[in-house]
């Protein structure tokens, strides 16, 4: 996939769901990632997948906020 077809399918997406519920769903993602960096035991990536995840899911709230409608 290129930066042009992930474009596309970000548009179809985005007629969908809201920005920050697409950030809601990236903020999971990394959820998942740092839980699977803790079951490793690479407690670093699981501290910084925790604080993407955190930051993902604050700026879809802001994004919604600012407009609902996007």
């Amino acid at each position: 996939m290129n930066d042009e077809q992930a474009k596309d399918l970000l548009i179809k997406i985005l007629e969908h769901y809201t920005t920050g519920s697409v950030l809601h769903l990236l903020s999971d993602l990394c959820r998942e990632l740092a839980e699977d960096s803790r079951q490793d035991g690479d407690a670093l990536a699981c501290d910084r997948f925790k604080t993407i995840e955190q930051a993902l899911f604050v700026v879809g709230l802001g994004v919604d906020a600012a407009n609902p409608s996007s």
